[in-house]
């Protein structure tokens, strides 16, 4: 443990808090449950009143902004931490499978809670070290089509937001004089079984599908 390594008061805030700003390109998918909706409450002659949906969206690009508070600085290289890494991601949303109705709109949103263990670089402000990791789970919250630019009707079961379980992976390292890490994070729900189709019809095999995400984000510390 170093000389210079200061164990600081739980609300000593400047001294546990950590801010960062995130960027994914490509490698954000994310699929939400399996839901139902009633195709009458924008379609009153619809045959069914029960169908299914189900959306995914690629995000060409995301941006994202993370706080992070150390709960406990164990010692310079070695810290626990609670995250909240939040990202919108520049996308369109669309039908997840030939056999649901897919929402509509553009943009995602991300808000993860995240507790994590990080070691080596990047764990606490007196962190010497050149290559770090850190591992985590937690809950995030999502929502497809922040904004619908489509004037028709969407019923009220389309394109909610959910809550499912996450875990995440990083390694911090230093690029010249600059730290950045690179993390990979993956939620997922529990699997569903689906036995009628987009219009109400039933399937002639059961279908089954999950609530899922994924993100590779750049990292980078603006403190």
């Amino acid at each position: 443990q170093s000389s210079d390594f200061i164990q600081t008061e739980f609300t000593d805030w400047k001294s546990r808090t950590y801010l960062s700003i995130s960027s994914s390109f490509l490698i954000d998918y994310i699929t939400s449950p399996l839901a139902y909706y009633n195709p009458r409450e924008t379609q009153p002659s619809f045959k069914y009143s029960r169908a299914a949906t189900q959306s995914s969206t690629t995000s060409l690009y995301s941006l994202g902004f993370e706080a992070r508070y150390n709960i406990l600085d164990i010692q310079e290289n070695l810290a626990i931490a609670l995250s909240a890494p939040v990202a919108f991601g520049f996308s369109t949303v669309f039908a997840s499978a030939p056999e649901v109705r897919g929402g509509s709109g553009f943009g995602t949103l991300q808000i993860p809670v995240l507790a994590r263990l990080y070691f080596g670089a990047g764990s606490t402000f007196f962190a010497v070290d050149d290559f770090g990791i850190n591992i985590g789970a937690g809950y995030e919250f999502n929502k497809l089509g922040v904004f619908n630019l489509n004037n028709d009707p969407q019923s009220s079961g389309v394109n909610k937001g959910w809550i499912m379980p996450a875990i995440t992976g990083g390694v911090s390292f230093i690029r010249g004089i600059s730290p950045v890490e690179v993390n990979i994070k993956y939620g997922f729900g529990p699997l569903q079984d689906q036995i009628i189709d987009g219009a109400g019809n039933r399937l002639t095999s059961k279908r089954t599908t999950r609530a899922t995400s994924l993100k590779l984000s750049l990292v980078y510390p603006i403190n």
